[in-house]
Order: structure tokens, then C-alpha cells, then sequence
């Protein structure tokens, strides 16, 4: 996913990222920002109105860009993403379902 980042007007829990290799906007539904260790990272799932069923999730680090402006990186470490999805989990325990 790229650094391009635009919010969705219509649902403000909705993100729009523009995938790098493709160029085509993919929206994800922001459902909780974690810490884990010094850095910050947004937990998304896919966004489509039709799907009742969650069955992956996303994980983005905040960064900084060349302009010190924030931005994505998609977060592509097993091990971290263990550690941030297990913190997600604990903030949220009593908001979702999670089967394991």
C-alpha cells in the first residue's frame, strides 16, 4: 500500500489507500490505533458495505514521509504483527468477537 492516504467523507472510520502496484484505491475501515513499543499503528479490516463476515485484517505503520508529513507503511513482519494484532486484541476484548 502506498503513502497516499485520503479519508473517506461518507464514513469517517473509512480509509482510502492507494495501492503502489496498481494505483487503485483500496478502502479499509480503521478499527483501533495501537502502540507497540515507540511506534503507532492503525488495525484495518477490507471495507465493503456487502460483507457481514470479518476474515482478514490490515496492519499500517504511521510514518513520516520526505516532508514529515504522516503516512502508511503496511506492517509485513510476522513477529510485529503478532505483537500489535495481541494488543488490539487486549484494548478490544469486550468490542469483538475474536474466535482465537
Amino acid at each position: 500500500m502506498s503513502e497516499n492516504t485520503n479519508y473517506n467523507e461518507e464514513n469517517p472510520y473509512v480509509i482510502d489507500l492507494i495501492d503502489d502496484e496498481t494505483g487503485e484505491t483500496v478502502p479499509f475501515e480503521h478499527l483501533d490505533t495501537v502502540r507497540v513499543g515507540d511506534d503507532d499503528y492503525i488495525v484495518c479490516i477490507p471495507y465493503d458495505d456487502d460483507e457481514t463476515e470479518v476474515t482478514e485484517i490490515a496492519l499500517f505503520k504511521i510514518d513520516k514521509d520526505e516532508n514529515s508529513e504522516d503516512c502508511l507503511s503496511q506492517v509485513t513482519d510476522e513477529k510485529l504483527a503478532d505483537k500489535i494484532y495481541e494488543e488490539f486484541k487486549n484494548r478490544n476484548a469486550d468490542k469483538f468477537d475474536f474466535e482465537n
